[in-house]
């Protein structure tokens, strides 16, 4: 069975994608669907952060080291909902269902259990990197060198799929097509060098409940 990368959206993610669903079961001709994408993706990108860096603070034990983390966070959230401000904007139905197509069919799925899940299918070597790394995991022994490189796969994947390939199906001109990838690689910068500053510092046991923690994001389907 193949494996995806995703979480549970909160609430409000959740209602916003219902009320999505309803205005496009209806007649576009009788509203503009951009402010509505928009909305919907600006949440997904918050939560995507909030899943995958805020927990981070949580397990760092030293307090200086807790604020130098929330500050690579916080220039993390503030580079993405810049990104977002440039690359979203006022366009017709039209140009932007390719889009909506993709919100849609490639950033949701449905478990096992049911439970509409905001992720993806990730391909067969990444998933092995990930699983691989959250095995080396142990309350005895952690390979340092396995599981970070699983949280980076893992990161860089989700970083590919939300903002590389959800950015082609986007209608943007020349100027704004080039800023996706200097904002994608310094977000990724960001997040490898939130992983970098973390490990030096986290004793065994924390380590396994951010395993813990990123293990659930990982599901069968």
């Amino acid at each position: 069975m193949p494996h995806y990368f995703g979480f549970v959206p909160s609430t409000k993610l959740a209602t916003m994608i219902d009320e999505y669903d309803e205005l496009l079961a209806g007649d576009p001709a009788e509203y503009s669907l951009y402010p509505h994408r928009d909305a919907v993706t600006k949440q997904i990108a918050s939560e995507i952060i909030d899943n995958l860096l805020v927990s981070l603070i949580d397990v760092i034990p030293n307090p200086e080291r807790k604020a130098k983390m929330q500050n690579i966070v916080g220039t993390i959230q503030s580079s993405t909902d810049t990104m977002l401000g440039v690359i979203l904007g006022k366009d017709k139905n039209k140009d932007i269902l390719p889009s909506v197509d993709y919100l849609k069919k490639d950033t949701m799925f449905t478990d096992d259990e049911g439970q509409t899940r905001i992720g993806f299918q990730l391909s067969p070597d990444k998933a092995q990197t990930i699983i691989e790394g959250f095995e080396a995991v142990t309350p005895d022994n952690v390979d340092d060198k396995k599981f970070k490189q699983s949280l980076e796969t893992m990161n860089h994947a989700v970083l590919h799929h939300f903002i590389g390939e959800f950015t082609d199906t986007l209608p943007l001109g020349f100027i704004k097509r080039k800023s996706v990838p200097i904002a994608q690689a310094g977000i990724k910068k960001g997040l490898d060098m939130a992983t970098g500053k973390l490990f030096p510092q986290l004793p065994i046991d924390a380590k396994n409940r951010l395993a813990n923690f990123y293990r659930p994001f990982i599901v069968e389907v």
